[in-house]
């Protein structure tokens, strides 16, 4: 017989009645007014909303989740945190993009001319096996390749089928623009090259090839939750950062004790470290770029009792502080 309290039993509920919910647990509504709050609710859903209404809960002793607001709490307070995470949301995917493109293209350049190669230059160097680590995840990656090529509509990919019948795919540099950021990790990876791996790391300022491998896996799980509209704030990262010991008066380390009692410093997973190395591969990449004064500025919008929550030490400064300081060692 199952266990009744393992059966989901919760009714679903209509979006006035989590109003009415809300309302019985404190939170007030006097700015917003119920009917923007019923508007908003309406679009966003309260199970999306609901967690952001965790700073803002009465605490417990077993430190479970109450659901009761604290006193003064309003809607308009959980909203601008939304929209917060919204907006730096937006502006991490701005910055991935740009980081993405740029390994894309150092990646092809390199690997098609690479003096390693036998062919020297290669057009269509990531069909050659030779060229990688693991012939089993190279032809792993190559399958994924010509199956989300045969159903591609880009017009270079079409331009290249109707013109050319062999190779019967496209040269790296059109091939390398139909990988997602994840496929496009994997792929330099299996690079056996450490020259190519080389020009990619010098070109995004970073120190090693390990840490360059390290921070694309990082980086590519940070952009499928931008992309699927994940939630940043108050999240701790699945992947963790490697240390890089350029940025180590920036990044946040924290003590951890391991299962043997042991205790290890790592990198916080929190998003702070992550915008810190976003940030510096977008000064590298772009050394003009607008994009940490547009970060400071967003981050002033957040009052300063959310800022642990996204891991931002009480002595920071600022991104734009921190660009400059780099440039000033370097």
């Amino acid at each position: 017989m199952t266990d009744p309290t393992k059966i989901y039993q919760k009714p679903p509920k209509t979006t006035e009645q989590h109003i009415q919910q809300l309302a019985s647990r404190g939170l007030c509504f006097n700015r917003s007014g119920k009917e923007r709050a019923l508007r908003y609710l309406s679009h966003i859903g309260y199970y999306r909303l609901s967690a952001y209404f965790i700073p803002f809960e009465e605490s417990s002793q077993d430190n479970k989740r109450t659901h009761l607001f604290k006193s003064g709490t309003e809607f308009n307070h959980v909203l601008d945190l939304y929209i917060f995470d919204r907006k730096l949301r937006i502006l991490v995917m701005e910055a991935i993009e740009r980081i993405e493109v740029s390994i894309r293209a150092n990646w092809s350049n390199a690997l098609t001319l690479n003096k390693q190669s036998p062919h020297k230059q290669d057009a269509h160097a990531y069909m050659n096996p030779s060229l990688f680590k693991n012939p089993w995840q190279h032809q792993k990656n190559l399958s994924r390749v010509a199956s989300d090529i045969a159903d591609s509509e880009d017009q270079s990919v079409k331009h290249y089928k109707q013109t050319y019948l062999e190779p019967f795919l496209p040269p790296t540099w059109i091939m390398v623009e139909t990988l997602t950021f994840g496929s496009l990790s994997q792929w330099f990876a299996n690079t056996k090259s450490t020259a190519v791996k080389k020009a990619v790391t010098k070109a995004i300022g970073l120190p090693t090839i390990e840490i360059t491998e390290s921070v694309l896996q990082s980086l590519s799980l940070v952009r499928n939750i931008c992309a699927h509209h994940g939630r940043l704030w108050n999240r701790q990262l699945v992947k963790q950062l490697p240390y890089i010991r350029k940025l180590k008066q920036y990044m946040v380390i924290e003590q951890i004790r391991t299962e043997k009692s042991e205790v290890q410093h790592q990198p916080s997973r929190k998003l702070f470290n992550f915008l810190v190395v976003i940030n510096h591969l977008m000064n590298n990449i772009q050394p003009k770029t607008s994009w940490s004064q547009r970060l400071d500025e967003l981050m002033a919008t957040l009052p300063q009792s959310h800022h642990h929550e996204l891991g931002i030490p009480q002595s920071w400064k600022g991104f734009v502080k921190q660009t400059a300081q780099l440039n000033t060692q370097n």
